[in-house]
């Protein structure tokens, strides 16, 4: 991934479970360690928690009606799950489970901790800080394979390979998960198409 986007990431991750803690002796928490596939969050569930991550990595999942689960991101050392619960939604609008261990968990009431952060700028301005990355990266994300799906019904091969080396480049089981199907997506598309006899090759542009 570039350095200029982890760079930011970097040190959110080093300064919000430093100022959390900070804290930790006047707000009710606690320490999970729970095991790989372990969910920790439902999606549904009330939002009444977050979890600061200090070891190990979640996988957050979400499912629409009649439909099947799908990864959306992950959540590494250092970084926050369920912390829309701190800008006021009642339920989890995914499920987290535990996708890498051992994982180390530290469990915080949200009303707690936002009533700790009214008192402390440096806390909301890293808490900010989180959710403005999430935000800039879930977009860039979605650029992408719309760009992609695209590409795809162009049927313009270059456009859509610079995307998924794009996403590639971005890392996370998220990201290549979604450049794999993509190209999956590609293939049978292509194996459809007339004159092929049902062999896979890449989408050209059709101007090629």
């Amino acid at each position: 991934m570039d350095e200029r986007k982890t760079k930011p990431l970097r040190k959110v991750r080093v300064r919000l479970p430093m100022l959390v803690s900070t804290h930790l002796s006047a707000i009710n928490h606690r320490t999970l360690r729970p095991s790989v596939g372990d969910v920790v969050m439902q999606q549904g569930a009330l939002a009444e928690r977050v979890l600061v991550v200090q070891a190990g990595e979640l996988s957050v999942q979400r499912t629409e009606a009649g439909g099947q689960p799908r990864l959306i991101a992950t959540v590494g050392a250092g970084e926050m799950a369920g912390e829309m619960a701190l800008m006021g939604d009642q339920t989890h609008s995914a499920t987290v489970t535990v996708s890498s261990g051992p994982a180390e968990l530290l469990e915080i009431k949200a009303d707690d901790l936002l009533q700790a952060a009214v008192y402390d700028s440096e806390l909301i301005v890293e808490l900010l800080a989180l959710s403005s990355h999430r935000c800039r990266e879930t977009s860039r994300h979605l650029a992408l394979i719309l760009e992609s799906l695209d590409a795809l019904n162009q049927r313009d091969h270059s456009i859509l390979q610079r995307c998924c080396e794009e996403l590639d480049k971005e890392g996370g089981q998220f990201c290549s998960s979604s450049s794999d199907q993509l190209k999956q997506l590609a293939e049978t598309i292509q194996a459809r198409q007339p004159g092929t006899n049902g062999h896979s090759s890449e989408i050209v542009s059709d101007e090629a």
